[in-house]
């Protein structure tokens, strides 16, 4: 049976609206799978594997998402000692101490996701953990960046990030959602930092691809090195990515916004799966939130 025109006009719209949605919808994180952009595999060995000997897991549902959900991490809460004062051959005073990098392994545990925003995990150690939810034009989290008292100076922190602006050239554009530490020799400091290249990307092939941009979420490392001398000096120590995106046409381009939520920070899990029920996603304050930067787009 052939349809009135008008039905036909109808359905015809539907369809492009449903199609555009679909268009819209953002790419959902799934390690392994081919990118619709630049036709890559995403690499697997990006997110932890569950630990098989480990009972414990998290299940929840996400709720009050402004976009779609790509994805909700899980990272213990570890501080590993990224420094620490050796003895050394003469005598074990500050002045002859060295800097020792221990195991900096940061785990980013990524969960089942449905489509109607439930979400698991498994497999996971007993501790605590926290979370972050990326959306398609935004994310929240609820990172513990620091257990001590927070006394990084306006010194530090610009240092800070001028040695992330010269780190890692192949992101362009830069921000800071968050940093937290101690001053001092020694100190250590932990960023929530957005990375996102806005240039042409040349793949393996030489293909040169001017539509798309790549963007990462990671948590940096740092530790003050300096001296009396030197002044106020902070490297790099390591940095561990959460989440890496290529972002095409339809989708939400350059830095997102990213808001701190209390409810994702500090699950306990155990020996069995802790149910968190529905989680609201909502912008808390968080500690030492960095003023926005009139430099950065």
């Amino acid at each position: 049976m052939t349809l009135p025109r008008k039905h036909r006009i109808a359905l015809t719209a539907l369809a492009g609206a449903a199609a555009a949605s679909a268009v819209f919808a953002g790419i959902k994180i799934n390690p392994g799978n081919m990118s619709p952009y630049s036709k890559t595999h995403v690499s697997v060995n990006l997110y932890s594997k569950p630990d098989p000997n480990a009972t414990g897991g998290i299940k929840g549902v996400i709720t009050e998402n402004p976009s779609e959900v790509l994805g909700v991490l899980a990272m213990p809460q570890k501080f590993p000692n990224i420094a620490s004062l050796d003895d050394v051959e003469g005598g074990n005073s500050a002045k002859n101490a060295r800097n020792v990098n221990k195991d900096m392994t940061n785990q980013v545990y990524l969960a089942s996701l449905n489509s109607d925003n439930a979400f698991s995990f498994d497999g996971l150690p007993a501790g605590k953990y926290d979370l972050l939810v990326l959306c398609e034009n935004c994310f929240y989290e609820g990172l513990l960046l620091n257990r001590e008292e927070h006394t990084l100076t306006e010194k530090d922190t610009l240092a800070i990030k001028a040695k992330i602006t010269e780190s890692n050239p192949f992101f362009n554009v830069k921000n800071q959602h968050r940093i937290e530490g101690q001053s001092g020799a020694y100190g250590k400091a932990r960023i929530l930092e957005q990375e996102v290249r806005t240039l042409p990307v040349t793949l393996q092939s030489a293909e040169v691809l001017k539509h798309i941009q790549i963007r990462a979420i990671k948590l940096c490392l740092m530790e003050s090195v300096g001296s009396s001398k030197l002044g106020t000096h902070w490297e790099m120590k390591k940095t561990r990515e959460i989440t890496r995106q290529e972002v095409g046409p339809p989708d939400t381009k350059g830095v997102i916004p990213g808001y701190f939520c209390k409810a994702l920070q500090g699950i306990r899990v155990s020996s069995s799966v802790k149910d968190v029920g529905p989680v609201k996603l909502a912008s808390d304050p968080a500690p030492n939130t960095l003023p926005p930067d009139p430099k950065k787009p």
